[in-house]
């Protein structure tokens, strides 16, 4: 594999690694962490360690833009990332079960190979229109695109891409399954993936893992991941995660473990935390919704308190409210029109992104 191919391995391995840390939320936030990276066939003792600074923002649209920068041991290879990109929806509103959007990046990067004194210069693009499919906390979506990659070093530039088409599935807030199937149709053959992943977040814990495999006769690696972050506070995060990535028929990278610890701290002005609605003394909490906030026709509610099945809420006045049962806790929901769309207006307290192109009410019972 070529100190090229290695570098492009390193970038999109960082790129991937930074979508599974932490939740960021808006705003800007600098990541620090340490890692080490085992090639095979290799032995398991040739490895790489570097120390990685990062410097990322997040909108509230869900794209971002980042700077990251390594310094390896002695012998290692310095390099450097700049990217932006993210998930571009045409509708991000509950309102509407069906959604288009693309997910879209553009990451360059340049590195020094300290052995015969090169520099080297590339990047990647990727463009992945999708169309999503949405009911309360569970989605369908299929995908079709088109990822790139470009390097030069010691004189050569090298050109590649690959169509990509697929799959996923999910269900979930706090505890979440996504399921993935892919073709990705290079030159030379086309290379089916299919893989899971499963998540847990609680705040102040999150816990992930995933596993899949390549299924071509000539490309029949397997990959997996296991991650874990602490919230400590409002601002900052630190996390560990241990992954093994297989060849990715893009690139055609050797097989690579690699481990990380680090540190995300977010930067400027935090909002507000969740507001917390305490149970009344019979245990009974009230949600209510105003009336101007809702659809015309009846609204339901459901949540993970009632295995997200829709039930009725009642008329009183100006507003839409249902009585729960409920004991101490965190619980997610949603509301659903008579026309069966699910909407979380912006009023509702404890608003915030689902993860899937939508949004879901968080409620704290004490």
């Amino acid at each position: 594999m070529t100190n090229g191919a290695v570098i492009a391995a390193l970038m999109v391995s960082l790129v991937a690694l930074s979508h599974a840390t932490a939740a960021r939320g808006q705003g800007w936030s600098a990541d620090v962490s340490a890692g080490r990276l085992v090639y095979e066939p290799l032995s398991a003792n040739v490895s790489t360690s570097s120390l990685i600074g990062s410097l990322r923002y997040d909108t509230r649209s869900d794209t971002w833009v980042y700077g990251t920068v390594a310094a390896p041991g002695s012998d290692g290879t310095l390099w450097g990332a700049v990217g932006t990109g993210g998930r571009v929806m045409l509708n991000r509103s509950q309102l509407h079960r069906v959604s288009v959007g693309a997910d879209v990046g553009v990451h360059g990067y340049s590195f020094r190979d300290r052995v015969v004194d090169q520099v080297g210069t590339g990047g990647t693009l990727e463009a992945i229109p999708f169309a999503r499919v949405s009911e309360g906390a569970g989605f369908i979506e299929g995908r079709a695109g088109w990822r790139g990659h470009t390097l030069s070093f010691a004189g050569v530039r090298e050109n590649r891409g690959v169509f990509e088409t697929g799959a996923r599935g999910g269900y979930g807030t706090t505890l979440s399954v996504e399921g993935d199937a892919r073709w990705v149709h290079a030159p030379e053959g086309t290379y089916p993936f299919v893989g899971a992943t499963v998540a847990y977040d609680v705040s102040p814990v999150q816990l992930w893992g995933h596993a899949g495999k390549w299924m071509a006769i000539d490309l029949d690696e397997r990959v997996w991941g296991l991650g874990s972050g602490v919230s400590l506070g409002a601002r900052t995060t630190v996390w560990a995660s241990v992954r093994q990535d297989a060849p990715d028929p893009l690139y055609w990278n050797s097989t690579r473990r690699s481990w990380s610890v680090g540190l995300t701290q977010r930067l400027g002005r935090v909002p507000a935390p969740i507001v917390p609605v305490a149970s009344s003394p019979a245990g009974a909490v009230a949600i209510r919704l105003s009336a101007t906030d809702a659809p015309s026709g009846t609204v339901s509610i459901a949540g993970d308190f009632n295995n997200w099945q829709p039930a009725p809420m009642q008329r009183e006045g100006g507003e839409w409210i249902v009585r729960l049962p409920l004991t101490p806790g965190v619980y997610h929901y949603t509301f659903r029109s008579a026309t069966g769309e699910w909407f979380v207006p912006p009023s509702a307290a404890g608003r915030r992104d689902d993860g899937l192109g939508g949004y879901v009410a968080v409620l704290v019972v004490n």
